[in-house]
């Protein structure tokens, strides 16, 4: 059964959870708010599925392959003002779902302030997808799902960070044409615990209820960009330049990070 020593040995991409065929795996969280895995011992069975798709422990040597580097920018000037990098995720996004696709990715959950991959099957859903989140997500039963969705036939589109798109292949254990990955380029992932008491605290001190978060808004200009969170109420809304803010502060000075991140595999 898997078991973590040495937290920089986790990752916490949820492939074990995913692949136990006895649902004996939680993804339990530590005093730093992080998930870790932990197994129930009375219902395992000692079948070793959980060690065998971990991407940690079974790290691949990076194989030398052809590559091509393209510039995209999305020409709709209304989604590319809502998104981080160019709005070219939205684009390949729109792709699949046009083939009768499914996409996953990481969206905000305003009941409890964490952050969680979900799937989409509409255009008008991939919205929530958008711009950046400097949290780690919750990946719950995505691979399982994804698997299913292959199975059948159709194309299944993911965006996560490295660490989640290794894990997904280590559960899917063969490769599907209908699969396509895209994984960001990653600096860090911070605690989901630490920035749902953040934002537990903000919204004490500053009332209302915040209905709406952007870690990288473009709301004076392209090279200026702030964290924000709305609200219900329009007069309590937050802004702050990600220069001063503190929790992207504690972010881009590597304090709220994953310990697996100071040893990334990935």
């Amino acid at each position: 059964m898997i078991h973590i020593v040495n937290k920089q040995d986790c990752c916490g991409c949820w492939a074990c959870e995913n692949i136990c065929p006895k649902h004996c795996i939680s993804m339990i969280e530590d005093e730093e708010g992080f998930l870790y895995p932990h197994v129930d011992v009375e219902h395992c069975i000692d079948c070793h599925l959980c060690e065998k798709v971990c991407p940690v422990a079974n790290v691949e040597p990076e194989k030398k392959k052809e590559q091509h580097g393209f510039l995209l920018q999305i020409k709709d000037e209304t989604i590319l003002k809502e998104s981080t990098s160019g709005g070219s995720f939205t684009a390949i996004a729109s792709w699949v779902i046009n083939q009768g696709g499914i996409v996953y990715g990481a969206a905000v959950d305003y009941s409890d302030f964490k952050v969680k991959h979900s799937a989409v099957t509409s255009l008008d859903e991939l919205g929530k997808f958008r711009n950046s989140k400097y949290v780690q997500s919750e990946i719950g039963d995505t691979f399982k799902e994804i698997k299913k969705h292959l199975q059948e036939g159709k194309w299944v589109a993911m965006s996560g960070t490295p660490c989640q798109i290794e894990g997904l292949i280590h559960y899917l254990r063969k490769p599907y044409d209908k699969l396509l990955l895209i994984d960001v380029v990653c600096y860090g992932i911070p605690s989901p615990g630490i920035f749902a008491n953040y934002l537990t605290y903000m919204q004490s001190k500053i009332g209302g209820k915040f209905n709406k978060i952007l870690f990288r808004e473009k709301r004076l200009c392209y090279n200026y960009t702030s964290f924000s969170l709305f609200n219900e109420k329009p007069e309590l809304d937050y802004h702050k330049g990600v220069e001063s803010e503190q929790f992207m502060r504690s972010f881009f000075s590597d304090i709220n990070v994953r310990p697996s991140c100071y040893d990334c595999r990935f």
